[in-house]
Protein backbone atom coordinates (compact mmCIF):
# COMPACT_ATOMS: atom_id res chain seq x y z
CA UNK A 1 0.00 0.00 0.00
CA UNK A 2 1.38 3.45 -1.10
CA UNK A 3 0.51 7.09 -1.17
CA UNK A 4 -2.66 6.78 1.73
CA UNK A 5 -4.78 9.51 2.04
CA UNK A 6 -7.91 10.03 3.85
CA UNK A 7 -10.52 12.78 3.48
CA UNK A 8 -13.96 14.04 4.81
CA UNK A 9 -16.72 14.91 2.18
CA UNK A 10 -20.00 16.41 2.93
CA UNK A 11 -22.46 13.72 1.92
CA UNK A 12 -26.09 14.25 0.96
CA UNK A 13 -28.50 16.08 4.00
CA UNK A 14 -25.23 17.06 5.68
CA UNK A 15 -24.12 13.94 6.61
CA UNK A 16 -20.50 13.55 6.42
CA UNK A 17 -18.67 10.50 4.38
CA UNK A 18 -14.62 9.68 4.97
CA UNK A 19 -13.50 8.47 1.77
CA UNK A 20 -9.69 6.58 1.99
CA UNK A 21 -7.57 6.20 -1.15
CA UNK A 22 -4.03 4.88 -1.79
CA UNK A 23 -2.46 2.69 -4.35
CA UNK A 24 -1.63 -0.97 -4.49
CA UNK A 25 1.35 -2.69 -6.21
CA UNK A 26 0.28 -5.63 -8.68
CA UNK A 27 2.66 -7.79 -9.84
CA UNK A 28 2.05 -9.91 -12.76
CA UNK A 29 3.70 -13.00 -13.93
CA UNK A 30 2.76 -13.46 -17.96
CA UNK A 31 4.84 -14.81 -20.65
CA UNK A 32 7.80 -15.03 -18.43
CA UNK A 33 8.23 -11.09 -18.01
CA UNK A 34 7.55 -9.88 -14.51
CA UNK A 35 5.45 -6.73 -14.55
CA UNK A 36 4.52 -4.24 -11.75
CA UNK A 37 1.64 -2.41 -11.81
CA UNK A 38 0.31 0.39 -9.21
CA UNK A 39 -3.62 0.19 -8.86
CA UNK A 40 -5.57 2.58 -7.74
CA UNK A 41 -7.64 2.03 -4.33
CA UNK A 42 -10.40 3.94 -3.04
CA UNK A 43 -12.84 2.97 -0.15
CA UNK A 44 -15.96 5.43 1.14
CA UNK A 45 -18.27 5.40 3.28
CA UNK A 46 -19.97 6.62 6.72
CA UNK A 47 -17.41 4.43 9.18
CA UNK A 48 -14.52 2.08 9.18
CA UNK A 49 -13.95 -0.57 11.06
CA UNK A 50 -10.35 -1.34 11.29
CA UNK A 51 -6.97 0.41 10.17
CA UNK A 52 -4.63 0.22 7.49
CA UNK A 53 -0.94 2.01 7.57
CA UNK A 54 1.41 2.89 4.46
CA UNK A 55 3.67 0.29 3.89
CA UNK A 56 0.55 -2.67 4.62
CA UNK A 57 0.40 -5.31 3.00
CA UNK A 58 -2.83 -5.73 1.88
CA UNK A 59 -5.42 -8.32 -0.33
CA UNK A 60 -8.92 -6.59 -1.58
CA UNK A 61 -11.75 -7.39 -3.82
CA UNK A 62 -14.11 -4.91 -5.53
CA UNK A 63 -15.27 -3.13 -8.72
CA UNK A 64 -13.29 -1.20 -10.95
CA UNK A 65 -14.77 1.95 -12.18
CA UNK A 66 -12.72 4.70 -14.35
CA UNK A 67 -9.57 3.16 -13.76
CA UNK A 68 -10.23 3.07 -10.12
CA UNK A 69 -10.53 -0.26 -7.63
CA UNK A 70 -13.61 0.65 -5.84
CA UNK A 71 -13.68 -1.60 -2.23
CA UNK A 72 -15.94 -1.95 0.50
CA UNK A 73 -13.84 -5.07 2.36
CA UNK A 74 -10.00 -5.27 1.94
CA UNK A 75 -7.96 -7.88 4.90
CA UNK A 76 -4.70 -5.98 6.08
CA UNK A 77 -2.11 -9.03 5.27
CA UNK A 78 0.40 -7.04 7.59
CA UNK A 79 -1.69 -7.29 10.56
CA UNK A 80 -4.44 -9.85 10.12
CA UNK A 81 -6.92 -7.09 10.48
CA UNK A 82 -10.21 -6.96 8.51
CA UNK A 83 -11.08 -3.59 7.01
CA UNK A 84 -14.17 -2.90 5.92
CA UNK A 85 -16.88 0.25 5.12
CA UNK A 86 -20.17 1.11 6.58
CA UNK A 87 -21.92 2.33 3.64
CA UNK A 88 -25.51 3.98 6.02
CA UNK A 89 -25.59 5.33 9.33
CA UNK A 90 -27.38 3.21 11.64
CA UNK A 91 -28.81 6.18 13.38
CA UNK A 92 -30.90 6.36 10.26
CA UNK A 93 -31.62 3.82 9.70
CA UNK A 94 -33.26 3.09 13.21
CA UNK A 95 -35.04 6.32 12.73
CA UNK A 96 -36.44 5.30 9.28
CA UNK A 97 -37.75 1.95 11.21
CA UNK A 98 -39.31 3.77 14.05
CA UNK A 99 -41.30 6.48 11.76
CA UNK A 100 -42.20 3.01 9.73
CA UNK A 101 -43.43 1.32 12.74
CA UNK A 102 -45.58 4.36 13.83
CA UNK A 103 -47.39 4.56 10.48
CA UNK A 104 -48.56 0.61 10.69
CA UNK A 105 -49.55 1.03 14.25
CA UNK A 106 -51.12 4.91 13.34
CA UNK A 107 -52.97 2.76 10.11
CA UNK A 108 -54.14 -0.06 12.77
CA UNK A 109 -55.71 2.68 14.88
CA UNK A 110 -57.44 4.08 11.89
CA UNK A 111 -58.93 0.87 10.51
CA UNK A 112 -60.16 -0.09 14.04
CA UNK A 113 -61.85 3.17 14.41
CA UNK A 114 -63.64 2.94 10.56
CA UNK A 115 -64.36 -0.32 11.59
CA UNK A 116 -66.17 0.07 15.18
CA UNK A 117 -67.88 2.88 13.43
CA UNK A 118 -70.10 0.46 11.02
Amino acid sequence: MRDLQTRTERGRRSAHRFAMNFRVEVELYANGADQVLLVPVEMRGYRFDGAVAEGDRIRAHGRSRNGTLRVRKLRNLTTGADVSVKRKKPIGCAILLVLLVCLVVAGIVLWQKYRNSL
